[in-house]
């Protein structure tokens, strides 16, 4: 299913292959100015497509390469002859069938293949420019997307929660924290998110959410370098194992999240 919403000259559409929108098993895509910010997964693929008909998108940009992201990129090419865009490392891997866990295909669904474009500095629309924002952690290729001039931006999977209690285990909080800092000092007046939540004023949240995860970084690097292990490390912070773990198959975990401390920024 489909809800889209306006935000100002934005519209955000939300998709699940759910009879309802629930998180964790949605994401959003937001179309403005003929570009679309993301493509949304393969199960709502053709939706998705025919919704947008009569919207005139010319541009796909991806902000990075899963599968919940990228997955109407060639339906939208075949059909609409729209321009695909992404990060130089993403190309590689959204032109090749994924490798996905159960609860992906089950959640997601495999996405055809396609090849964008390597995306550079900006990209223009016919009244708009967006600045594109390199912000890894979440994954080596992430992008964001940012309209000054509006003080839109667009954050792919960059910013979530305040506080995050799992992780994937290609995550880099380091990396994510840094990121988040770029994105603050940007001073977006709306923060639209693949999660759905669209956050008027974001400064606070996301000094919120560096904050958080600033404290624990240190936690986890205090408590490793006393010899615990990364299961010993999540059970003195987090106890038992959160349930998103068992649910996909351990890639969304708090041992991920714990691990994702102990690399190098």
């Amino acid at each position: 299913m489909l809800i889209a919403t306006a935000y100002e000259q934005v519209t955000q559409i939300r998709m699940s292959r759910l009879p309802e929108i629930r998180s964790g098993s949605s994401v959003a895509v937001y179309l403005v100015d003929g570009l679309l910010v993301d493509s949304g997964p393969a199960h709502t693929a053709q939706e998705l497509a025919d919704f947008l008909k009569d919207k005139s998108v010319k541009i796909v940009v991806n902000t990075h390469y899963h599968e919940d992201h990228i997955a109407a990129n060639a339906i939208l090419q075949e059909r609409y002859g729209v321009g695909l865009l992404a990060h130089p490392l993403a190309i590689s891997r959204i032109s090749q069938r994924p490798e996905l866990y159960p609860y992906q295909e089950q959640v997601w669904g495999y996405p055809v293949p396609s090849r964008p474009e390597p995306i550079g500095e900006y990209v223009t629309t016919e009244n708009l420019r967006f600045d594109i924002i390199p912000t890894p952690g979440h994954s080596d290729d992430h992008i964001c997307l940012m309209e000054k001039g509006r003080g839109w931006l667009f954050c792919g999977d960059l910013f979530y929660s305040t506080r995050a209690v799992v992780a994937r285990p290609e995550e880099n909080q380091w990396q994510i924290i840094a990121s988040l800092k770029k994105i603050k000092g940007l001073k977006p007046r709306l923060l639209f998110t693949a999660a759905g939540f669209v956050i008027s004023e974001p400064d606070a949240k996301l000094e919120q959410a560096v904050q958080y995860l600033e404290d624990l970084g240190q936690k986890v690097k205090g408590l490793s370098g006393k010899g615990l292990s990364p299961v010993q490390v999540r059970q003195q912070l987090f106890g038992d194992e959160n349930p998103a773990s068992e649910g996909t198959q351990g890639q969304f975990s708090s041992e991920n999240l714990v691990k994702a401390f102990l690399k190098e920024a």
